[in-house]
């Protein structure tokens, strides 16, 4: 089990790291929450249920990205953020 743990935190900070991958402990907190917030297949729940019997609440900054996340995590939608600016 923390095997196959290390390979997903592994393999999605690869994704989400910049080039001189020096960030990776700025972008650790975002990984983990998306762990644990994805639902399984083998459980059908999600880790964090698991944990506090409970479904997890996210903050609407998340659901709804606001400009301060937009420029944290580079996203690139630029129509998205043309239309937030106007």
């Amino acid at each position: 089990m923390v095997e196959s743990f290390s390979k997903i935190l592994e393999s999605t900070l690869t994704k989400v790291f910049n080039s001189q991958r020096n960030d990776w402990d700025v972008r650790l907190p975002a990984v983990l929450c998306a762990y644990r917030t994805t639902c399984k297949k083998l459980t059908e729940q999600t880790p964090f249920r698991i944990m506090y019997l409970v479904e997890v609440v996210m903050p609407m900054a998340y659901i709804v990205p606001n400009l301060h996340i937009v420029a944290f995590t580079g996203m690139a939608d630029h129509r998205a953020l043309e239309e937030r600016l106007t």
